[in-house]
C-alpha cells in the first residue's frame, strides 16, 4: 500500500493543478490487485488501461437505472447495447486471465523448493479460493465483486477526504499536524494505530458520504417491533445509511464535521451502531479494515508530502450525476487541486 500510494502521490508533485479523480481509482486498483489477487496491474503508469476502461464503461452502463426499470431494454439492438457487451466480455476475459496466471503461480510453487511459511506470506486470496476447491464460475464471480466493492468505494471515500480537506481548513491542519508529530520518520503499523484524530476523520468521512448509502434486499425474518413501528415477517427492508447518519437525536450536531466526536470519551454506543458504511453483523464488507488502512495511509503520506492542500478555481466537490447508481461518489473530472510541496 505505501509503494503504491508513493506512486500515485509523486504524479501530482509538480503539477500546479492536478485532477486526482482518474488516479484515485487507479491507485485502489493497483492496492487491491497486489494486496488480494496478487498480481499487479501498474495501473498508475498506464498498465492495464483496456480491462479498466472496459470496467468502468461496463458498470456505469449496466447499472443505469432505466435498464433495471424497463430490463427489455437490455435486449434491443441498440448501439449501446452491443458496446454494453463488448466490453463486458473484455473484461470477463481478463478475469479468466487472472484466474489462468494464478493457476501457472500456483503449479510453479509446487516445482520450488519454497519453505511453507514463504509460501504462506505470497499466497492470495484467488489462491486461497483454488485450495478450498470452489469452482471456476464461483471465483470468476467473485474477482469481479471485488473489482467493484474492492476498490470504487475506497476511490470515492478517499475523493471525499479530500473534499473535506480542502473545504474545512482547520481540520487539514489538525490532521497535518498529528501526523507530523506522531510519524516524524517511517511510516509503521505501530505509528499508524496512534493517530486518533485521522481514525476519527476517516470514520467522520465516512458517516457524511458513505460510498455505499443504503442496503436493500432484505426481508424481516419474523414479526418485530423497532421503535414504535410493528414489521410484520415478510416485509422488504431497506437500511438507508445516510439519514441514521445525519439524525439530530444520535449526533447532536450531524452537519458539522468534527472528528473529535469519534474519540473513546466522546462517541456513545448509539452513534457506534448507527455508523454502518460497511455494514455490520455477520455479512459486514470483508474489506472493511483493509479499506480503513488503505485510506489511513494515504493521509499520512499526502499530508506529509504537501504543507497546503487547496480546491483549485476551476475544481468543486460535488456528486458524480449519472455514475453507479449504488454509490455516492465525488466526481472526478472536478476534483481538480492546488498543491502545496512540504
Amino acid at each position: 500500500m505505501c509503494e503504491k500510494v508513493n506512486t500515485c502521490i509523486s504524479k501530482w508533485e509538480n503539477q500546479q493543478q492536478v485532477c486526482v479523480g482518474s488516479d484515485l481509482q487507479k491507485l485502489t486498483l493497483d492496492v487491491l490487485a497486489c494486496c488480494i489477487f496478487g498480481v499487479d496491474f501498474d495501473t498508475l503508469n498506464g498498465k492495464f488501461s483496456e480491462p479498466l476502461e472496459a470496467y468502468n464503461y461496463s458498470v456505469e452502463t449496466a447499472f443505469n437505472p432505466i435498464r433495471f426499470l424497463f430490463t427489455f431494454v437490455n435486449k434491443l439492438p441498440l448501439k449501446s447495447n452491443e458496446t454494453m457487451f463488448t466490453q463486458l466480455h473484455t473484461f470477463d476475459k481478463y478475469c479468466w486471465q487472472i484466474m489462468d496466471d494464478t493457476k501457472k503461480k500456483m503449479e510453479e510453487k509446487k516445482n520450488q523448493s519454497e519453505t511453507i511459511n514463504n509460501e504462506k506470506k505470497s499466497v492470495s486470496l484467488i489462491e486461497l479460493m483454488y485450495e478450498n476447491n470452489l469452482a471456476d464460475n464461483k471465483i470468476r464471480d467473485n474477482i469481479s465483486t471485488f473489482f467493484l466493492a474492492g476498490h470504487e468505494t475506497t476511490a470515492t471515500s478517499l475523493g471525499w477526504l479530500i473534499g473535506i480537506l480542502v473545504s474545512h481548513p482547520d481540520v487539514q491542519q489538525k490532521a497535518r499536524q498529528e501526523i507530523l508529530d506522531k510519524i516524524p520518520g517511517e511510516v509503521t503499523l505501530d505509528s499508524l494505530k496512534e493517530l486518533y484524530y485521522i481514525d476519527g476523520l476517516i470514520k467522520e468521512c465516512a458517516r457524511f458520504f458513505p460510498p455505499v448509502p443504503s442496503i436493500s434486499g432484505r426481508k424481516a425474518v419474523k414479526d418485530s417491533v423497532v421503535g414504535n413501528t410493528h414489521i410484520p415477517a415478510g416485509t422488504p427492508i431497506q437500511l438507508d445509511f445516510i439519514t441514521m447518519a445525519h439524525n439530530p437525536k444520535i449526533w447532536g450536531d450531524p452537519e458539522v464535521v468534527r472528528p473529535e466526536r469519534w474519540f473513546q470519551e466522546n462517541i456513545t454506543k448509539e452513534q457506534r451502531n448507527a455508523w454502518m458504511p460497511f455494514s455490520g453483523g455477520p455479512r459486514i464488507c470483508i474489506g472493511m479494515n483493509m479499506s480503513l488502512l488503505e485510506q489511513k495511509i494515504f493521509l499520512v503520506y499526502f499530508l506529509k508530502r504537501f504543507q497546503q492542500v487547496k480546491l483549485a478555481p476551476t475544481g468543486k466537490i460535488t456528486p458524480k450525476i449519472g455514475g453507479l447508481s449504488i454509490t455516492y461518489s465525488p466526481d472526478g473530472d472536478k476534483l481538480i487541486l492546488e498543491l502545496e510541496k512540504s
